[in-house]
């Protein structure tokens, strides 16, 4: 069969599938200083691809977990939301996938709203313009750590002293030097990094009571404007915003961030550091003596936007002792993770995306609890893995808040190459204790070409974000109850593909995909089953998601309508054990060529005395077992079978019940052989036979026949009548077939009458006379199913059967208590 043996993937596809799903990050906490919420991450999963294996069939309705075609894109939305976009396939074929039956986990897809999305394709379907249908590779070195981090963690670290630790300072114009005798610099410090200065003044700070609080004092160094964002260091440390300025009375007064008046201060004179926000400056040049050391420094102001103000007029001279003047460390330039390819061996592409996350979030915490903001910048550098040089893009992220933050950004590249990326962390996390500035290289992926269309399967596209309606849920994989759509046959006749469960379409679309046609199939036996199937309501489900033969599936496939498969005269039937009423041939010591054999097994203590039935349920979609058991079964010894296509309860313990009651009722069997007459039989048929035993069935040749009002029957033996007792007698007819048993009246030791037959014998001797089977009605033949039929090639034919016994059947329309 086609779908036993088609592999699901490209090794490359598949191979790329089970990389990203084995690397695929899972988001960290980090060290945790003030409790913030987390990333949601979308957690909805597929069924990982299996090398190799096979394109999953389905057979009837099932619920099924699709396979991933291609590896899963993740990526972050508004700081916060992770989305997930996957192509699935759901199966060879085509399907009927009733909205209410696609989930994630136990949720609908409806019922999550905007966060999830799918769209299902038949076969072939045009793919182009679908996102969820593009093929995202993830590079396997960027993402979870084996120290349990979501990705690399970007670091920049200066080795040296961060902080100057000199006795006094001066401050002059653009320039910050040291005594001589006061100290030195630290080593290591050069042009580029970020300082934080505060240098304090003495200022008076005037009571406002119920007008703002003023400040007065030399604002040379500052130079304040209504509207500036500043830091005050020392007495009345806070973030503030200038309210009014009088440049020539030397005074000003602060506001908040939200618009209200500043009061409170400490009053009085305050020693107080003034700068704008962050106190930083930029070193432009080194001054170093004759032993390297360095004395002096050149800066930039920079404002709180972290730009050079060109404004700025410089440092009123001074010197102080109070000064402190420290590495920022936002210019210190980290070393980089990577190069890292982010192309499979052999494959290009012309874009990249990669995901940066803040895994405590991104802000300050003063002492006072208030979150303040705070800036990351990262370089990002990307090259043909072939390449010399290399190109440089930089980002900046500014946050102010707890919680865990991510990125995923786009890098669109001028060709298609092989690129190769690395990333790095410029400037140092912050060594302030309520900093939160952890950055993580969470994903690097790049968009390959996929495939617009896949023929011969269903495919689904589906789209989903994280969030809290899914958060609760264990199982989050995606499934779908499909039924599959078959020709069928109606009156005779196939139809276009429906959705259908039918026992008789999957077997002829099974057989046919290995290239049987209707002439190789008996149709009317296939009809026969499906009409009995339908009236009965027992159906095949089932998923084939292994390798399997053709006659393996189709036994799986009948024995759900208590049939099995068989060969008959060049033809595919199928043959279902059910009730019998109207015999098929007959069989008796005149047309054996040996004396029948019969055997009887009799009851043991190591016989089944129960049946233990396992199936998949349609309502749990999980492996139930349902016992079987006949009145005084204890249970010992139980046979157990694993009933596949059958999700039914009741129709498993049918199943299980008819299997009980074979053991316990067909414990006869039959031998024998004839010439060639055997050949009319089949696989099942039900037949009579006759032996030469007294006190059971009379065999004899119809010697001639009179009709009147009745038939009278003229036997070449005598027969054996039993007083007290009602006769019937059977013909066989010139096929072999039986006639009757029709009720038998005695009119001479050699004479039955019968009131009448369906056919006109033949005695004329010109070809095998009727032959007659006669006896009483519970004894006058052996009632047999065929259980095999073999040729010896020596024109002998050797029949093997059991007995047949209607309490076989007796379960067949019950259900289990």
């Amino acid at each position: 069969m086609d779908p036993i043996t088609i592999t699901y993937l490209t090794y490359k596809a598949a191979n790329a599938v089970m990389s990203s799903l084995i690397t695929m990050p899972t988001i960290s906490q980090g060290k945790k200083q003030r409790s913030g919420d987390s990333v949601i991450e979308s957690t909805a999963k597929a069924n990982a691809v299996k090398l190799n294996s096979v394109i999953r069939e389905i057979a009837g309705t099932f619920k099924v977990y699709p396979d991933y075609l291609l590896p899963p894109h993740l990526y972050f939305t508004n700081k916060k939301y992770q989305w997930s976009e996957m192509l699935l396939c759901v199966g060879k074929g085509e399907y009927d996938i009733p909205a209410e039956t696609v989930l994630v986990g136990n949720t609908r897809f409806s019922a999550l709203g905007v966060d999830a999305d799918y769209q299902i394709f038949p076969p072939g379907a045009d793919l182009s313009g679908v996102t969820m249908a593009q093929w995202w590779h993830t590079a396997s070195e960027v993402g979870l750590t084996s120290a349990g981090r979501a990705g690399l963690e970007l670091n920049a670290e200066f080795t040296g002293d961060s902080a100057a630790t000199a006795s006094s300072y001066q401050f002059d114009g653009n320039t910050i030097s040291i005594p001589a005798g006061a100290g030195f610099f630290p080593a290591g410090w050069t042009a580029g990094m970020i300082l934080m200065v505060y240098e304090k003044q003495t200022f008076d700070v005037i009571e406002g009571w119920a007008d703002p609080d003023v400040i007065k004092g030399d604002f040379t160094t500052l130079q304040p404007f209504v509207g500036m964002k500043i830091e005050i260091a020392g007495d009345n440390a806070g973030e503030y915003v200038i309210a009014t300025y009088d440049s020539v009375a030397g005074t000003m007064t602060l506001s908040y961030d939200d618009n209200s008046q500043v009061n409170g201060l400490l009053t009085g004179s305050q020693r107080m550091s003034i700068a704008y926000r962050g106190s930083k400056y930029e070193i432009t040049y080194v001054q170093t003596d004759t032993n390297g050391k360095i004395t002096a420094v050149e800066v930039n102001r920079l404002t709180d936007a972290d730009e050079v103000d060109l404004t700025w007029g410089g440092f009123t001279f001074a010197i102080t002792n109070d000064a402190v003047v420290k590495l920022d460390g936002s210019g210190i330039e980290g070393g980089w993770a990577g190069p890292f390819p982010a192309c499979p061996y052999g494959e290009v592409t012309d874009t990249v995306e990669y995901d940066v996350m803040f895994p405590q979030g991104l802000c300050l915490v003063n002492s006072s609890g208030v979150l303040q903001q705070i800036s990351v910048k990262l370089e990002l550098q990307w090259r043909d893995i072939n390449g010399v040089s290399w190109t440089s893009v930089q980002k900046t992220y500014t946050g102010k808040t707890v919680d865990q933050i991510a990125y995923t950004e786009t890098l669109s590249l001028p060709a298609s190459i092989r690129p190769e990326i690395r990333m790095r962390r410029v400037g140092a996390k912050s060594t302030n204790l309520g900093a939160r500035d952890v950055v993580q290289w969470y994903g690097l992926k790049c968009k390959l070409s996929a495939p617009s269309s896949y023929a011969g399967v269903t495919t689904i596209a589906v789209k989903i974000r994280g969030g809290d309606r899914l958060a609760a849920q264990a199982d989050k994989q995606i499934s779908v109850k499909a039924t599959r759509r078959l020709p069928a046959r109606i009156r005779g006749a196939w139809t276009e593909p429906v959705a259908t469960r039918s026992i008789e379409a999957w077997a002829c679309y099974v057989l046919k995909s290995m290239g049987y046609t209707d002439a190789d199939i008996d149709l009317v036996s296939m009809d026969a089953l499906a009409a009995v199937c339908a009236f009965r309501g027992d159906f095949y489900d089932f998923s084939v998601e292994s390798q399997s033969t053709v006659k393996g599936e189709l036994a799986n496939a009948f024995r759900a309508g208590f049939a099995e498969m068989t060969l008959d005269r060049g033809k595919i039937r199928p043959v279902r054990d059910q009730i019998h009423t109207v015999y098929e041939h007959m069989y008796s010591p005149q047309n054996m060529v040996e004396p029948l054999q019969r055997s009887f097994a009799m009851l043991r203590p190591d016989d089944f005395d129960g049946v233990d039935v396992e199936y998949v349920d349609s309502t749990t979609w999980a492996k139930e077992t349902v016992e079987c058991r006949l009145p005084g079964d204890l249970g010992m010894k139980v046979e157990k079978i694993a009933m596949e296509g059958v999700t039914d309860r009741t129709r498993a313990w049918r199943i299980g019940m008819r299997r009980r009651r074979m053991h316990r009722y067909r414990r006869w069997t039959y031998g024998f052989s004839t010439e060639l007459d055997a050949l009319n039989s089949r696989y099942f048929s039900f037949c009579a036979l006759g032996d030469d035993v007294p006190g059971y069935g009379q065999s004899a040749i119809l010697l001639e026949y009179l009709v009147g009002n009745t038939v009278a029957l003229v036997s070449s033996e005598p027969l054996r009548w039993v007083d007290g007792q009602s006769h019937v007698i059977a013909i066989r007819r010139q096929d072999g077939t039986l006639s009757g048993p029709y009720p038998a009246t005695r009119i001479s030791e050699t004479i039955a009458e019968v009131p009448a037959i369906d056919f006109e014998p033949d005695t004329s001797w010109q070809t095998e006379p009727p032959h007659l089977l006669f006896g009483t009605t519970t004894r006058w033949s052996y009632p047999v199913l065929v259980a095999s039929i073999n040729h010896g090639g020596d024109n002998t034919v050797s029949v093997e059967a059991v007995n047949y016994d209607e309490r076989v059947y007796a379960d067949d329309d019950n259900a289990p208590g």
